[in-house]
């Protein structure tokens, strides 16, 4: 308990700290999850981190990309997590990957909108919602099979009264069939701030 307190004073530091320069906000910022140590504890501070299993792979967030994008187009919102999934072998080997999350009927017109996401479960073979994945630039369709993904929070982020971004935090998990192939994604977290830089509105 006190090493976690010890990462919160951290954070709420580099928050201050950020009032001088909002880029900080973009950074992200690892705390290991208890059980699973090879992916970010389940979080709500906008840490800009997201992780799942993968089948026995891990897929999560590296530090040089933008973790979380949202685009609105042709009627539909793509949730984006953008990172790498890590292939065991007897070298560890790094792919990139990108999963996306495309739901229906839901259309925000703004970043400051995706505060309604709060506490929201979509139901992934309900209503037209497609996942997508693309590894090494190969992208490939996913029938669901069963899965979730729920914005447990979404919340403002303010510096200096003014609103920076809002940060979503939820879960995700589902079993698909990918190029004819079972795969599941287990344990799915996310802990990401969405504003101006990296909310898309296609015409």
């Amino acid at each position: 308990m006190k090493k976690y307190s010890i990462h919160i004073l951290f954070i709420t530091l580099l928050f201050i700290a950020a009032c001088d320069d909002e880029a900080e906000l973009t950074k992200s910022v690892f705390i290991p999850d208890d059980q699973n140590p090879d992916l970010p504890a389940y979080t709500e501070w906008g840490y800009n981190t997201f992780g799942a299993y993968y089948e026995r792979a891990v897929f999560k967030y590296n530090d040089w990309e933008v973790p979380a994008k949202i685009i609105v187009n042709e009627g539909k919102t793509s949730f984006i997590l953008k990172g790498q999934k890590r292939e065991s072998g007897y070298y560890y080997d790094n792919v990139d990957m990108t999963l996306t999350f495309e739901l229906q009927g839901y259309l925000p017109s703004a970043y400051t909108d995706l505060i309604a996401l709060n506490a929201t479960e979509f139901d992934l073979t309900q209503n037209g919602n497609q996942v997508y994945f693309t590894i090494n630039n190969m992208k490939s369709d996913a029938q669901i099979l069963n899965g979730s993904l729920e914005f447990k929070r979404a919340q403002q982020l303010l510096v200096d009264k003014k609103q920076i971004e809002v940060i979503l935090s939820g879960i995700f998990d589902l079993q698909a069939l990918v190029d004819e192939e079972p795969i599941s994604i287990s344990l799915g977290r996310f802990d990401v701030g969405i504003g101006p830089p990296n909310f898309f509105i296609i015409p």
